[in-house]
């Protein structure tokens, strides 16, 4: 899933921009929902200033080119979700109670939040997706606050993913990403050889004086991930209802390269294994994963990660593998 908007709502003439730039996008689209979603962005929006002190509104793209629309603030929260969600309900005098109530009676779509009222974690989360939409692979990324390119990045190559992370910020180190992206599509990869794959990306990053990198290659199969990387890319696997952090050893490839960090993650029906880059503090991670509902979605989950465990001056990226029982499905 990608981020084609991201607008932040502090006054009411940001709602009508949120408006118009979807409407703008939904028309290129040619989007059969545009009133709902539009809707559903006004809705959103005005909730921002009505409870808040201002969020953002992101309007999202999944890979088969649907759009959904998320809310992030960092106010107070909401204590009872479902009391929210109910017909006529409000915090606020002279207010219907009925927007989150008609947003979650569509056909189509379904509103999905998480919501935090603690001292140390608190705000809210709200995700307009398609009803039964949990990919089997999520992404998401976001680059440094004052770029527009970032080091991070995530392909997939068959059964392979890359996870990498350029250092620093700006136009070098998203060269060094594209590099690392053709590098990785170009060379015939296996964990059996990853020794000299991640070799030649450490020669080459040296001799054309390139920035280092920490990365990750994943190898997918109907019931295991196995893992080769170098350097900062943390992890967390599920089991059941609790997630365990697992970090990659230290080191930086073209810079000091240590020697291959090497995982195998096994995975049962329905539960999630999550990478992330560095722009993603673990310590607020552990906090959010441990108060996550039980029943909640891989987009909504990265979504969680970039309000509630996000490094404000970092490029961030957090990818998500859910396990849906065949290979084919995964």
């Amino acid at each position: 899933m990608i981020i084609l908007e991201q607008i932040k709502i502090n006054n009411e003439s940001d709602i009508i921009y949120a408006k118009r730039t979807l409407l703008n996008i939904l028309k290129r689209l040619q989007h059969s929902q545009s009133s709902y979603l539009v809707f559903c962005s006004m809705e959103l929006s005005t909730n921002l200033l009505k409870y808040t002190d201002g969020g953002e509104i992101w309007i999202l793209q999944d890979t088969q080119g649907q759009i959904h629309i998320a809310s992030l603030d960092s106010g107070r929260g909401i204590e009872n979700i479902y009391w929210a969600m109910e017909n006529g309900t409000s915090q606020k005098e002279n207010s219907l109670g009925i927007g989150l109530y008609q947003m979650d009676n569509d056909a189509l779509y379904h509103v999905e939040i998480v919501s935090y009222t603690k001292e140390n974690m608190h705000g809210t989360v709200v995700l307009v997706s398609l009803r039964d939409y949990d990919p089997a692979v999520c992404s998401l990324g976001v680059p440094y606050v004052t770029e527009k390119v970032s080091g991070d990045i995530f392909v997939k190559k068959g059964r392979f993913l890359l996870l990498a992370d350029s250092s620093g910020h700006g136009r070098k180190a998203y060269k060094t990403a594209v590099y690392l992206k053709s590098l990785f599509y170009e060379h015939p990869f296996s964990c059996l050889i990853a020794d000299e794959f991640f070799d030649t990306i450490h020669e080459y990053l040296k001799v054309k004086t390139m920035r280092g990198a920490v990365l990750s290659i994943m190898e997918v199969s109907s019931s295991s991930v196995k893992s080769c990387g170098v350097g900062n890319i943390s992890f967390w696997v599920q089991n059941g209802y609790k997630f365990q952090y697992i970090s990659q050893k230290e080191g930086i490839v073209g810079e000091v390269f240590a020697n291959i960090d090497k995982h195998s993650f096994h995975l049962k029906k329905d539960e999630k294994l999550i990478a992330a880059t560095d722009g993603i503090d673990v310590g607020k991670m552990e906090k959010m994963l441990e108060e996550l509902p039980k029943k909640c979605s891989s987009s909504m989950i990265a979504l969680c990660a970039m309000n509630f465990a996000s490094v404000t001056y970092d490029d961030k990226t957090i990818v998500i593998l859910k396990q849906k029982g065949k290979e084919n499905d995964r």
